[in-house]
């Protein structure tokens, strides 16, 4: 049985640590996300792209795509993501594509107060907002004092 492979796709949401230069590197496509526990408070480290959002619906109308209740031509709720090629056009630059892979990029400073980093799919952030993820693993870690012991 062959498959379409021109409808399957991923997000993606990467952090790169570099603790000589005192830097996290967030680079993000997609509705992946993560935020981060500093002194006590959740940092949003990333956004999801959703087609509703002006920059984003703005793109892929231009590319000549539509959005239909929340979905790129009716299909995809997210507006950025590695494959789904059946949504890419030859004749368009990466980042002119209805559904591009262009990451989002941040820094933010290594700090001595970053307590944790949570980093999920849609399962997660479609349930929960970032302050409640980052209050639920505070709450187990005052008892627990680990976060190996946290599940």
């Amino acid at each position: 049985m062959e498959e379409d492979l021109d409808g399957i796709g991923c997000t993606s949401n990467v952090i790169y640590i570099d603790k000589g230069a005192k830097k996290i590197y967030v680079a993000n496509a997609g509705d992946s996300r993560c935020t981060m526990g500093r002194a006590g408070k959740s940092v949003e480290m990333s956004k999801d792209h959703k087609p509703e959002s002006e920059e984003e619906l703005d793109r892929i109308t231009k590319a000549g795509s539509t959005v239909v209740g929340g979905r790129v031509d009716g299909n995809l709720n997210l507006s950025r993501a590695l494959g789904d090629l059946k949504h890419k056009q030859k004749d368009l630059k990466p980042e002119e594509q209805p559904i591009t892979a262009n990451p989002d990029t941040f820094v933010f400073d290594y700090t001595d107060d970053i307590d944790f980093i949570i980093m999920g799919c849609d399962g997660i952030w479609e349930k929960h907002s970032n302050e409640e993820m980052v209050d639920l693993i505070y709450k187990e870690l005052a008892t627990k004092k680990d976060l190996e012991t946290i599940v």
